[in-house]
């Protein structure tokens, strides 16, 4: 992603990027607080606070992946609109300054912190993923996790308690809580759809009830992005839903079981779909 990144040193330079992409019509800025495992510097606390009070002169929006607890809280005493992964621990201090800014969300991107500790749908393979996945794809992220130590393996288990202890006190506390963001792609093999799939999966884990699951699936994440077409069935919506054959509310993994995808109405042909994925049609068809 770093070839479509602004690259900012100064403050000017933070503001005058953020009033480029307003020219360019955008609504939500992204940018990072992290340093990416020490692979690049920070993005320091003046320059964030620049995008940040530009993008709201410029009545724009700023989500910000940053997943540690300090940046976190410093992000919400500046303003932050979103945070575009959950952050990493959560404490009295962070609760509180959420509720002094009670607009702030957070989606949650859980999809990838636990299939490491748990990932029965990669062996084998679950039929959606054998249908929509490469099998490179699928067999390096199996490589990847049967490569895995038991240090990481106990740090990573240790990693998703306090997230999933974060998630559940933040739902409580009244934020607002939604998914998505790196919910497919390359990078991670994180599995285009599907991850989707095990994200709501690991919020039900995490201790969310599965109706709670499927609103902050569907109209929190939608209000959170301010699709307002999105995220009910309902008139004047987009008639984009699925038609399952098992109830999720009973078990939150029949989300998986998809009789019918309707887009705008009209329902996707998904055999003629699954026939050009794994080879039986022609690509262009």
């Amino acid at each position: 992603m770093r070839h479509a990144a602004f690259v900012v040193t100064t403050e000017e330079g933070a503001r005058a990027s953020v009033q480029e992409l307003a020219a360019r019509k955008v609504k939500l800025i992204k940018t990072w607080v992290d340093d990416r495992g020490g692979n690049v510097k920070k993005l320091t606390p003046n320059l964030y606070r620049a995008i940040i009070d530009e993008a709201h002169k410029q009545n724009l929006r700023v989500a910000v992946h940053a997943t540690g607890l300090a940046d976190a809280k410093e992000l919400l005493r500046a303003g932050i609109d979103v945070f575009a992964h959950m952050i990493s621990d959560v404490d009295d201090e962070l609760v509180e300054l959420f509720k002094q800014h009670p607009k702030t969300a957070v989606l949650l991107a859980l999809g990838g912190p636990r299939r490491p500790i748990y990932a029965p749908w990669l062996y084998p393979p679950h039929a959606l993923v054998t249908e929509t996945v490469s099998p490179e794809q699928i067999k390096r992220l199996q490589g990847r996790l049967a490569s895995t130590t038991p240090e990481t393996l106990l740090a990573t288990r240790q990693a998703w308690n306090r997230l999933a202890r974060g998630v559940v006190r933040l739902y409580a506390a009244g934020v607002k809580i939604g998914v998505g963001t790196d919910g497919g792609g390359q990078t991670g093999d994180q599995f285009i759809g599907w991850t989707m799939h095990t994200e709501v999966e690991n919020m039900v884990a995490a201790g969310m009830t599965p109706a709670q699951v499927l609103v902050a699936a569907t109209r929190t994440s939608a209000e959170i992005l301010e699709l307002d077409d999105l995220g009910m069935v309902a008139a004047g919506k987009s008639a984009d839903f699925v038609v399952l054959d098992a109830n999720p509310l009973d078990d939150i993994t029949n989300t998986r079981k998809i009789s019918r995808v309707y887009l705008r109405g009209k329902e996707v042909d998904r055999a003629k779909l699954k026939a050009r994925w794994t080879g039986g049609g022609p690509p262009n068809d």
